[in-house]
């Protein structure tokens, strides 16, 4: 028909274009009638070896490395002295990994009056030492009491959306203490420490052993001394020093292995030791500790020590 464009036929010898199987239809090629091969997918094979796909399907699956739970006990505050404008706090440290303190004073006479809160920066290592931490802004001749607290550093294992804030022990126990007053007689300042601690660095398990603390004071007589003594590891107290055969102490057990002296009087530079008389239950590593304070210390940095065993099995 005049105006009607040609129609290509497509099969038999007619010329028509290529067509392409998608999805199961037939590929032919123009200008034949016989249907086309489909093309070949080109496959790539990838080789991995056991270690590898060991160690990558472990750190698919492994677990987040959990952090260590933070020990938040509260401090035990030891003694408190008044030298204005400063306070001085001598204490126990029992929180790990601890990154500061916050000390709280108030006037003894006067508890309703403004509290002074100072936060002391830097943590103790470990638990169970002894530290001092200093406090200003005291009024000269007044009588303060004073608390202590830990802020412990807390890292989570897994990240958070948000920052959390670092746990807070509990409050210590409350002391008082009296200021300083070089005009009266026996308010002139001590210096008492203590240490070197000494006896075996193996001690044989199953046997009875002494160990030595040694104390002193550089400064001035000082009176209502309390010295205390304890072991942590495989060691257990067989009996305390007996009373006032040592500066005059009174000792007590304080634990399963250590002991606390009270009220004893340490003169002006004396020199002398005290006994931690126990038995090494098992092998294992363990620690000697020791502290001293009192009234008017002068210097407190020297009023801990400790002394690191390792006892080993006891050969027949």
């Amino acid at each position: 028909m005049p105006g009607t464009p040609a129609r290509r036929r497509i099969g038999g010898g007619g010329a028509g274009p290529e067509r392409r199987r998608r999805g199961g239809t037939t590929h032919y090629r123009e200008g034949t009638g016989s249907p086309m091969a489909p093309a070949k997918r080109a496959r790539r094979v990838l080789h991995v070896s056991a270690a590898g796909l060991a160690c990558a399907l472990a750190a698919v699956t492994a677990p987040p490395a959990q952090a260590a739970e933070p020990v938040t006990g509260a401090p035990t505050l030891m003694s408190l002295r008044l030298d204005a404008p400063t306070a001085y706090l001598t204490f126990r440290d029992n929180s790990e990994p601890d990154i500061s303190y916050t000390i709280v004073l108030t006037e003894k006479d006067n508890p309703g009056y403004t509290k002074i809160v100072r936060t002391a920066p830097g943590g103790v290592p470990g638990t169970g030492r002894v530290a001092t931490r200093s406090a200003d802004g005291i009024k000269p001749g007044v009588a303060y009491c004073a608390t202590i607290r830990a802020t412990v550093h807390y890292e989570e294992s897994v990240p958070q959306p948000y920052e959390l804030e670092d746990p807070v022990t509990p409050e210590s126990n409350k002391v008082c203490a009296d200021p300083v007053d070089a005009s009266k007689p026996g308010s002139a300042p001590t210096d008492l420490s203590v240490g070197p601690i000494t006896g075996e660095a193996n001690p044989p398990s199953g046997t009875n052993r002494n160990y030595w603390v040694g104390y002193s004071n550089k400064g001035a007589t000082a009176t209502g001394v309390v010295l205390e003594v304890w072991a942590t590891g495989p060691m257990t107290l067989r009996r305390p020093p007996a009373a006032g055969t040592f500066s005059g102490f009174t000792c007590a057990p304080s634990g399963a292995s250590g002991f606390r002296c009270t009220g004893g009087t340490v003169k002006a530079g004396e020199k002398n030791q005290i006994p931690l008389l126990i038995t090494v239950t098992n092998a294992g590593n363990g620690t000697v500790h020791a502290s001293i304070t009192g009234a008017r210390d002068a210097n407190t940095a020297d009023n801990g020590a400790s002394f690191a065993f390792q006892a080993v099995p006891r050969t027949p």
